[in-house]
């Protein structure tokens, strides 16, 4: 039976937070009620509700606890459930209070969230109503072991229900309005497709009631499919190869694509009849020409496989009058038992010659045309080790034959950073509610970051004695790593500043020896805190990212690494605030560069166990629209790279491990981004890891995108409010796990993010709409992760999210569990730091037919 209750907003509500106030709790028949275990509760309110918002006034004390879920609606809507435990039996009196704190605004007609509460005593609340669905009979034979299904959407609240072909089935829903979604019936192979057929397509669920839907089919639609396999071909092991479907009675194409050999591609949707010939663009190679005789094939409402083997290939010698040897100099810092391709590709012949990997002088084995080639090779990983190959832009082949190909193979980053895994791992931020622990452990998270201190930006203005965000940070990553079965480790991450430039005013900062000495002071009180959770299992205790924006402010700013700062003494007044009886080496000086080794130097000396490393920003070398423009992110990345060695940040016997790299971490479809200057579509975000590999390059190490926005981009499927800036939508996450919702094309993205209208501002480079940015981007597919390659560019591991951002936990940004089921799914074979597994994992796809 449900409670009755009164509720009113608390005096002293304004626009940023109030109060909710339960009072008079009783049955309908005006009988007290008595709670033996919990009292459960459900309602709306304007912002999500935490544990420790929702606290008891009552006459007589009892213990009590409370477990509070959220999931947003709308914009200013979230749905949440609540139980408070009781330790023991108690019966409410009428005076008895319940306080709902609430971060969002209770002033503006607050009626729909005070008269939304269902109550209910050791039990669950009945806020449900019933959803009745007709479904027809199924439309064709090859469909009866298709399950046709719906998904109902209220919000951030989705339910997906398997139908039954001809009868119907009962849904029992939450209160709400529901959009009813379906995709159509089709077989594995797309051969027969039934168009879902929903009336009505939106349904309001009340408490106690039953809605009535329908489902039905659409005129059923036939195609034929194709599996292309390309055989293990000989000589073109190396070869991409360039194919096009096209129907032999009018010459148009139907479906092209590329591949490599031992490579099946699915073609789908294909036209039900006509022949289809599978033409393949002749390849030129080391000497010979290869030409392919490919079997037409007439096209039926079924899948056929088609084979490409030797016995289609025809080779063909070229006259090598007038061409040359070509010798290969390879310069080398390392030896491994390998091989990798040379490649020279030129305008009517292509050279592939494999070598060993060490220092030595070679040639190609065949001649070479004479000619102007582009030479290229790929980087691998070796052992843990990025190895980095590097030869010229071009090479001209002359005929007097006096042009080697010159080679550097060299060590790079270790991306074996100690306390990560030994393969590429994704953590994010927490904000250290109750429900974050649930959250990691279902992405399966490796780590988890937060900001140090009370104000997370160094308390410049305190001597802190307890850090409770650095102890609840190891701690919830233990918890995390219990919950996982302890089959993986779970490293906390702090962030830390002794000097935050990220307020601006930088010399002002800089020159403010009082805060530093703070800083650095509630600095090793985080550093011996960590040092506390040091155990057998735990040989590094904890992870930090120093001074966000520090370098990157300085380097904007054109400070030279002699510029004067305090440093000395401030270091000294929190050595000898905690009694630490260390001698500050004479190489850290009053300067910017000693500021920087003063940092380095204070970390190893307080905790030589926990892995540390510096940020960079991509602003760094003055603005960050470069991103959209046509720079090559190499020079950018090379300027900065270059500034961080005259700062000397990675000098010293004991430099720090990793660095991170920050864009900014704000989603992109949200005023805090776009209005700013960030919106990236999959070209930028492309631009961003080409900027993180060509950083690690520079600086042979390890390299960290952190506080990158995981949100994802509607599609038209999906639910995208006019106002759609809290839903938290965004590009970042798409493009990072992949997206095969929107694929390769734009058209899939709701129409209401492709109409975004970008600041006037930015328009000279970001465009005029999203749909502008996607168009820039072409031709692009997001179908598959981005994050295949990371180790070959030197990303150890990437961190999700931040203060406002979507990231792993549902309290901050969008509260779907579309990341973590990423990353979870990631986690059954993540990508191994050894050459075997360092390649981009390309998945192919099925195919449609081109556009016409």
């Amino acid at each position: 039976m449900n409670i009755t209750y009164d509720a009113i907003v608390a005096p002293g509500a304004n626009e940023w937070y109030g109060s909710i106030v339960l009072s008079n709790l009783k049955y309908p028949d005006g009988s007290a009620v008595q709670v033996k275990q919990f009292l459960a509760f459900d309602f709306k309110a304007p912002a999500a509700v935490r544990n420790t918002d929702i606290y008891p006034s009552f006459v007589s004390w009892v213990e009590t606890t409370v477990d509070a879920q959220s999931a947003q609606i709308d914009a200013s809507t979230y749905s949440v459930s609540a139980q408070m435990n009781f330790a023991d039996p108690h019966q409410m009196d009428a005076r008895d209070q319940i306080t709902i704190g609430v971060n969002g605004d209770l002033t503006k007609d607050p009626t729909p969230y005070l008269t939304s509460f269902v109550i209910a005593a050791d039990s669950t609340p009945e806020v449900n109503g019933t959803v009745s669905i007709d479904c027809a009979p199924c439309p064709d034979p090859a469909l009866a072991t298709i399950v046709p299904s719906v998904t109902f959407t209220y919000g951030g609240l989705t339910s997906t229900v398997a139908l039954t072909y001809g009868q119907t089935t009962q849904v029992s829903l939450p209160q709400g309005d529901y959009t009813i979604s379906g995709s159509d019936v089709e077989t594995a192979d797309l051969t027969v497709i039934a168009p879902l057929v929903i009336s009505p397509s939106n349904v309001t669920v009340s408490i106690g009631e039953t809605a009535h839907a329908s489902v039905s089919f659409g005129l059923l639609q036939r195609y034929a499919a194709l599996d292309v396999a390309i055989g293990a071909l000989t000589g073109l092991a190396t070869e991409t190869l360039h194919v096009n479907v096209v129907d032999q009675a009018s010459g148009q194409s139907l479906a092209t694509f590329t591949s490599a050999v031992n490579v099946t591609t699915p073609l789908r949707r294909l036209p039900v009849q006509g022949v289809a010939l599978i033409k393949i663009d002749a390849i030129a190679l080391n000497d010979l020409k290869y030409s392919f005789a490919t079997p037409a094939i007439t096209l039926a409402n079924r899948l056929q496989s088609v084979t490409i083997n030797d016995s289609a290939v025809q080779t063909t010698a070229v006259d090598t009058t007038g061409f040359v040897t070509v010798p290969i100099v390879i310069d080398a810092d390392v030896s491994l038992n390998r091989q990798i391709d040379l490649r020279l590709t030129g305008a009517d012949m292509s050279y592939v010659q494999s070598v060993s990997v060490w220092a030595q002088r070679t040639a190609f084995d065949v001649l070479v045309k004479p000619g102007t080639y582009t030479p290229d090779s790929a980087d691998f990983v070796s052992q843990g080790s990025v190895v980095a190959v590097t030869m010229p832009d071009s090479l001209e082949v002359k005929p007097d034959g006096s042009a080697a190909l010159n080679v550097s193979i060299e060590l790079s980053a270790n991306l074996n950073v100690p306390g990560f895994p030994p393969y590429l791992s994704f953590g994010g931020c927490a904000d250290l509610t109750p429900g974050n622990a649930a959250d990691f452990v279902s992405a399966r998270a490796s780590s988890v970051f937060k900001y140090a201190g009370n104000d997370g930006a160094g308390d410049a203005n305190v001597y802190l004695t307890d850090d409770p965000a650095t102890t609840t940070t190891i701690n919830l990553a233990r918890t995390i790593e219990t919950q996982l079965g302890n089959k993986q480790p779970v490293l906390p991450v702090l962030i830390s500043y002794t000097c935050n430039l990220s307020l601006g005013n930088t010399p002002g900062q800089l020159a403010n020896g009082d805060q530093h000495a703070h800083s650095f002071a509630n600095y090793i009180l985080s550093l011996n805190l960590a040092n506390k959770a040091i155990d057998s299992a735990h040989p590094v205790p904890a992870g930090y990212v120093v001074n966000p924006d520090f370098l990157g402010a300085c380097q904007q700013g054109n400070f030279t690494a002699d510029y004067a700062m305090p440093v000395r003494q401030p270091l000294q007044t929190a050595l000898d605030h905690w009694s630490i009886k260390a001698t500050i080496p004479a190489s850290i000086t009053d300067t910017i560069r000693g500021y920087v080794a003063a940092v380095n130097w204070l970390t190893r000396t307080v905790a030589p166990k926990v892995v540390f490393g510096w940020q960079i920003n991509l602003w760094g070398v003055g603005r960050s629209e470069w991103i959209y423009e046509d720079v090559d992110p190499a020079t950018p990345a090379q300027q900065t790279a270059n500034y961080v060695k005259s700062l000397g940040v990675y000098d010293g016997d004991t430099p720090p491990d990793f660095l991170a790299i920050d864009r900014y971490e704000a989603d992109d479809f949200t005023q805090r981004a776009y209005v700013n200057g960030y919106c990236y579509g999959p070209r930028e975000w492309q631009r961003f890891f080409d900027f993180c590999k060509e950083v690690s390059r520079a600086l042979k190490l390890p390299v960290m995108p952190w506080q990158i926005p995981a949100s994802r981009t509607p599609a038209t499927t999906d639910s995208v409010n006019a106002d759609f800036d809290s839903q938290h939508w965004g590009t970042g996450g798409s493009c990072l796990l992949g997206d095969p919702a929107i694929g390769s094309d734009y058209h899939h993205v709701h129409p209401n993010i492709l109409a975004l209208q970008f600041p006037t501002a930015f328009q000279s480079d970001m465009g005029q709409t999203a749909e502008d940015m996607f168009i820039r981007s072409e031709p692009f597919d997001i179908s598959n992760p981005s994050y295949g390659d990371f180790p070959v560019r030197g990303i150890f591991a990437v961190l999700l999210g931040g203060g406002s951002t979507t990231g792993i936990i549902s309290t901050v940004g969008n509260p779907e569990p579309w990341v973590r089921d990423k990353l979870n799914a990631y986690m059954a074979a993540p990508i191994g730091f050894d050459s075997a597994s360092s390649r981009p994992r390309i998945h192919p796809k099925p195919r449609r037919p081109i556009k016409r």
